[in-house]
């Protein structure tokens, strides 16, 4: 049996690819996602091939994140990486964004991640090996306006990360973070005019907006054993948007 990773949110977007490359890879993958349109498209590529198991499920939902990593450990042998992907946001600013949704997207993009984080690690400490990669964004580090909660999720899950890593390795488990930049999912395309995109490719060093293979091809790297020695770092996939 191969490798196996659990990927959250990997039903569409950046997701998506990073999905597509681990199953190039010879990963065993396990998807979990909660967008019901996206798991049953992605569900019907499952059908077809025996190393993608696909659930809809909320990553804040424990009792079915557990179920469906113990059943990832019994198929595949052991839970080896996983990418924690998944999150969400609404629209706000610091003096109007709402309580309700401050914890909403708190309980989604940091708690959701511990949670799942702590259900994998727990296989991969057993083991003695495994690599946990958290999703990040520039948004944590003030590159671009938005939400105040999404920005302290997602610099939480920064923190949370570097804690994990001094925990973890020594008991054989990296842990590693990729801060993304402005990258050209089919959200963002079906969402900005021309103008504003040509803006935020202007924003970064290299003049493009990143693509999400781009994404997926450091994920696969920093979840391989070619990343063996790297652990507890924060890697920039954002264009030059910010610079750790």
């Amino acid at each position: 049996m191969g490798d196996s990773v659990v990927i959250t949110g990997g039903a569409r977007g950046i997701g998506r690819a990073i999905v597509d490359r681990f199953l190039r890879d010879g990963w065993d993958v396990l998807v979990l996602d909660v967008n019901e349109k996206a798991v049953e498209s992605l569900g019907q590529d499952a059908a077809d091939d025996p190393h993608l198991d696909v659930v809809r499920a909320s990553i804040t939902d424990r009792s079915a994140v557990r179920d469906a990593v113990e059943h990832l450990a019994r198929r595949a042998g052991s839970v080896d990486a996983v990418v924690n992907n998944a999150g969400m946001t609404l629209p706000g600013t610091f003096l109007d964004q709402t309580d309700e949704d401050w914890q909403r997207i708190l309980e989604v993009n940091l708690t959701g991640t511990f949670v799942v984080c702590q259900e994998c690690a727990r296989h991969m400490v057993a083991a003695g090996r495994g690599a946990v990669v958290n999703i990040s964004s520039v948004s944590a580090h003030g590159i671009r306006t938005g939400p105040p909660s999404y920005a302290a999720a997602k610099s939480g899950v920064e923190g949370l990360s570097r804690l994990m890593a001094v925990q973890l390795g020594p008991q054989g488990v990296r842990v590693n973070t990729v801060v993304v930049g402005t990258t050209a999912t089919p959200w963002l395309l079906g969402r900005k005019s021309d103008e504003e995109l040509e803006a935020m490719a202007a924003s970064t060093l290299l003049g493009r907006i990143g693509e999400p293979d781009d994404v997926a091809a450091t994920v696969a790297f920093l979840a391989s054993d070619e990343a063996r020695h790297v652990t507890g770092q924060m890697v920039s996939v954002s264009g030059g948007q910010w610079l750790p």
